[in-house]
């Protein structure tokens, strides 16, 4: 993990997978969209949200995206009782 500030990178998929299952979020990947095919675009789904453009992923599944992409994971540092208003994340090439 890297840190810096209250942002935090990670490519753990322990702690991702964590982050996601304590916001109850699922793993997806974009579909196509407007005939053109995107590839590997993933990120999370929270039980609010639900995309017509996006088809679940298993965390294994999930992960090999992740890896083969080369990404992290930052995500905003919070109290655990903030967590319904902690969603705040992205996915990014790795820097390290």
């Amino acid at each position: 993990m890297i840190r810096d500030g209250n942002r935090i990178a990670t490519v753990d998929h322990k702690d991702i997978q964590t982050w996601a299952e304590a916001r109850n979020a699922r793993p997806v990947r974009l579909k196509r969209f407007e005939s053109e095919q995107i590839t590997g675009r993933v990120r999370f789904r929270f039980p609010e949200d639900e995309f017509p453009d996006e088809e679940d992923l298993s965390w294994e599944e999930f992960f090999d995206i992740f890896d083969r992409e080369r990404l992290e994971f930052v995500f905003e540092d919070i109290a655990d009782e903030a967590v319904e208003e902690g969603n705040l994340y992205q996915f990014r090439p790795r820097e390290f």
